[in-house]
C-alpha cells in the first residue's frame, strides 16, 4: 500500500484534495503545514473557550474546518464546522461538553498524516528504573521514537513538549507518582484521546482497580518480557483503529 492509498484507506478524500491540489508533491506541503498547525491551533481555541471568546473561536474552528476540506478530511471537517455553528450561536456548554472530541478528531488527523509521510511515533515510557526503561526501548525502538522519564514530573514536560502516540507509565516514581500523572492527564481531557497502558509490580487487589478506575487500556505487569510488550503495544493500534473514522 503507498502512501496514498494508506489515506484513503481511512477515508480522506484524496482524489477530490488533488484535483485542488494538481500533484502530490503540493499536497504534501500542505499537508504538513496542517499537521504542524493544529497542536497550536488547538492551545488557542482552549483559550477562547476559557475566556468566552466565541466570535474568535468561531473564526479559528472555521479555518480548521476549510483547509480540512481542501485536504480531503471530509469527515474530520464535520467536527469543526459543528463546532463553528455552536460558537456563532455562542453555545459554551456544548462547546465544553465536545471539546474532548473535538482535540481527539485533531489528533487523528496528526496521526494519519504522520502515517502518510511514515515519521515514527513518539511512545512516552515513565518508570523510574533505568533497566526496564532501556528494556523496553530495546524492544520498541524500530517502531517507535522513545521519550524517556524517570519520574513523573519529567513526563508531564515531555507530554507538553511532543506529540504523543502512548504512554507507558510506572505507578511506583519519585516527585510526581503515575496515579498523580493520570490525574493531570484526566483533568485536561487527555485520557480518551491518548492511550496509557501502566506498568506496575503491585498485584495488590486495591492498586489494580484503582488505576482502571481511569479510562486505561491495559496493564503490563512487572516482571514482563518482550511478548508482554508486543502485546501492550498492540493494544495501542487497537485504540487508534477504535476510534478512527
Amino acid at each position: 500500500m503507498n502512501n496514498l492509498e494508506y489515506l484513503k484507506s481511512v477515508g480522506v478524500e484524496v482524489e477530490k484534495a488533488l484535483e485542488l491540489w494538481g500533484d502530490e508533491e503540493s499536497y504534501q506541503s500542505a499537508l504538513k503545514e496542517y499537521m504542524e498547525s493544529l497542536p497550536k491551533k488547538v492551545a488557542d481555541l482552549t483559550e477562547f473557550l476559557k475566556a468566552q471568546d466565541f466570535e474568535n473561536y468561531a473564526i479559528l474552528v472555521h479555518g480548521m474546518k476549510s483547509e480540512g476540506r481542501y485536504l480531503g478530511f471530509m469527515k474530520q471537517a464535520e467536527v469543526f464546522f459543528e463546532n463553528e455553528q455552536k460558537a456563532k450561536e455562542q453555545n459554551k456548554e456544548f462547546l465544553e461538553i465536545h471539546f474532548t472530541n473535538l482535540r481527539k478528531t485533531v489528533n487523528q488527523i496528526i496521526q494519519m498524516i504522520k502515517e502518510y509521510f511514515q515519521e515514527q511515533k513518539n511512545l512516552l515510557i515513565a518508570d523510574d528504573s533505568n533497566i526496564i526503561l532501556n528494556f523496553i526501548e530495546k524492544n520498541v525502538k524500530e517502531d517507535y521514537n522513545v521519550l524517556k522519564a524517570e519520574d513523573g514530573r519529567i513526563a508531564l514536560e515531555l507530554l507538553k513538549e511532543h506529540q504523543i502516540y502512548g504512554i507507558l507509565l510506572d505507578l511506583n516514581m519519585p516527585n510526581l507518582n503515575g496515579f498523580e500523572v493520570l490525574d493531570y492527564l484526566k483533568e485536561h481531557q487527555l485520557l480518551h484521546e491518548l492511550p496509557v497502558i501502566v506498568i506496575t509490580g503491585d498485584d495488590d487487589t486495591n492498586t489494580i482497580n484503582r488505576a482502571f478506575s481511569y479510562p486505561i487500556i491495559n496493564i503490563l505487569k512487572k516482571p514482563f518480557n518482550d511478548t508482554n510488550i508486543k502485546s501492550a503495544l498492540e493494544s495501542i493500534k487497537n485504540f487508534y483503529n477504535q476510534n478512527s473514522y
